[in-house]
């Protein structure tokens, strides 16, 4: 996971304003699963503005923050209209259509792991992104 990634999910994260705590804390479950300390995800917190460089992200990190979007955004039970808008936007750049989205969306649950119905999902769009 890259400063791209975490800054992608970062910003949905403060989509409505907060970075709730259920947020915050699945944000830091992926950065230290991908080898990143508090105080990596504490400066990418920080950053304002920061350009994120799509070119840079392989498919597999492309599909990996798509996951993660679409994780992130229902982690709180609230689904806000910007967030939304905004995993579509962010799944458009990364190289995803609309159906990527949606095929996530009703396989990623709260506290639920369907790792082998993800990887279909990512099977179904290897090299699409």
């Amino acid at each position: 996971m890259d400063k791209n990634q975490l800054t992608i999910l970062i910003n949905l994260a403060g989509m409505d304003g907060e970075v709730d705590e259920s947020e915050r804390r699945l944000i830091m479950r992926i950065a230290h699963a991908h080898g990143l300390s508090e105080e990596d995800v504490a400066q990418i917190f920080e950053l304002e503005n920061h350009v994120i460089d799509f070119d840079e992200l392989s498919d597999d990190q492309r599909f990996d923050t798509l996951h993660h979007l679409v994780q992130l955004m229902k982690v709180d039970g609230k689904i806000f209209d910007e967030e939304i808008s905004y995993c579509m936007a962010m799944a458009k750049k990364l190289g995803y259509p609309l159906e990527a989205v949606m095929d996530l969306y009703s396989q990623v649950h709260a506290n639920v792991k369907l790792k082998s119905e993800i990887q279909k999902i990512k099977k179904k769009y290897h090299g699409k992104g």
